[in-house]
């Protein structure tokens, strides 16, 4: 059998509550979180890590640690795992609906990211995409040459891109695999490609 690949999403925040876009601002966890990430210990109690890699934004980091829990296992923070990042959106909420559909030039992003157009500031799909690239060409297949098990802790937007480019999904499917907080994501690799083989419930738009 070959490496596997437990992809993981950071526990809630009050941002996430609030639903404010977040994007690369650093929000912690808050008490839920913490929660989900100590459930989400004892959901990956069967899984081998030989090694962590997590975005070093706050919320993914500390979802890695208590996930990780009392293993001996390093965590390296990596930039390119960061979150979207959505310039002047980010801190706005998209909580209230409809008018968010027909105001926030936003509402493309989740419900036809083909359409996107980022604002200022902001990352386009294809900047994100080149980072999860980045990732899978230089840590994540070299590392799966050489280890059994690889923890990533990320977020919905840059965990979504990592399996788009894993597994060849085209960008207007963009988040049919997204994560719900403190979801996670198992796949398998053999022959130098990827398959999932679990993953927990995805989230529902807004």
């Amino acid at each position: 059998m070959g490496c596997r690949l437990v992809l993981i999403r950071h526990g809630l925040t009050y941002w996430n509550v609030k639903k404010k876009m977040q994007g690369q601002v650093n929000i912690p966890l808050n008490q839920t979180g913490i929660q989900q990430a100590k459930q989400l210990s004892e959901n990956l109690k069967g899984y081998h890590f030989d090694v962590c890699y997590s975005s070093p934004l706050d919320r993914a980091y500390m979802t890695a640690k208590l996930a990780l829990k009392d293993r001996n296992v390093p965590i390296h923070k990596d930039l390119r795992l960061v979150e979207h990042g959505y310039g002047l959106l980010e801190s706005h909420s998209y909580k209230h609906w409809p008018w968010f559909r027909w105001t926030n030039e936003a509402y493309n992003y989740e419900s036809h990211p083909e359409r996107f157009h980022a604002p200022i500031g902001a990352e386009t799909f294809d900047d994100v995409y080149a980072r999860a690239q980045d990732f899978i060409d230089n840590v994540l297949i070299p590392e799966s040459r050489q280890r059994d098990g690889i923890l990533v802790a990320g977020h919905g937007g840059i965990n979504c891109a990592i399996m788009g480019r894993l597994l060849d999904i085209p960008l207007e499917d963009f988040w049919s695999v997204k994560q719900a907080n403190c979801g996670y994501t198992v796949l398998d690799e053999k022959d130098g490609s990827f398959q999932i083989t679990y993953s927990t419930p995805v989230e529902t738009k807004f």
